[in-house]
């Protein structure tokens, strides 16, 4: 967060997003409150030692390029904007940073995106190229997307420990949730709800906890639809 004294008196607090693009350091400066300015804008990082200075990119053609850049990501971020075709052309534009992003194929032209968030590969969209569609099956927040309450067997998840079971209500993928390689047009997907204790074990050991893993499993189509019920 940096503050900007305005004309006036008042403060301008932005938010800073530090980002690589083309061998170069940017930053994306949003401000926080809107009422006051709203648009966001983009710098180049210059580091010096300690420091960081943020100067402006003179390069008209290089800004442009940055600031297509930055639209794309915050399309990621929130893709309820786009149409299925939409999100489709830009998931496979080639333009998505190979550190943030990978696809991997699930089979019968099928394929699914994930994204690197907070050190972890994630499951976010699902790709169908035979009808050059893409749908987003977990959101920024790790939550099931075109998962419902009603796709769930809560007869059988009732029966699991009160925390699995507010995570299966929340539809938080929090932890390790995949979807497997599709075979007549299904595909099973696995939704972890709690990981065995070592998933909180550090490198030297510590923090380990006596948690047994519960996954629950399920059944979607090619757009991501459920038909089968996660138990």
């Amino acid at each position: 967060m940096i503050e900007i004294k305005m004309e006036g008196g008042s403060i301008l607090h932005l938010e800073t997003k530090y980002f690589f693009f083309e061998n170069a350091e940017y930053c994306l400066i949003t401000p926080v409150e809107k009422d006051i300015y709203s648009e966001s804008f983009v710098r180049k990082a210059i580091r010096e030692g300690g420091d960081i200075h943020l100067i402006s990119i003179e390069d008209p053609e290089e800004n442009q390029r940055v600031i297509d850049y930055t639209e794309m990501l915050r399309k990621l971020d929130c893709p309820a904007s786009l149409t299925d075709a939409e999100l489709y052309e830009l998931l496979t534009s080639g333009k998505l940073p190979e550190n943030e992003y990978e696809t991997t194929d699930l089979n019968e032209g099928m394929s699914v995106v994930s994204e690197s968030i907070s050190g972890w590969w994630k499951q976010r969209f699902l790709i169908n190229h035979n009808t050059r569609q893409a749908w987003e099956f977990m959101d920024k927040n790790q939550r099931l997307c075109t998962v419902t309450h009603d796709d769930i067997d809560w007869e059988s998840v009732n029966e699991l420990p009160s925390i699995a079971i507010g995570r299966a209500e929340r539809l938080s993928a929090h932890f390790p949730t995949f979807i497997r390689s599709f075979k007549n047009g299904v595909a099973k997907v696995s939704w972890q709800l709690t990981p065995d204790g070592r998933y909180y074990m550090d490198e030297d050991g510590y923090g380990m906890t006596d948690d047994e893993e519960i996954t629950i499993y399920g059944q979607i189509d090619r757009q991501g639809k459920v038909v089968k019920k996660f138990r």
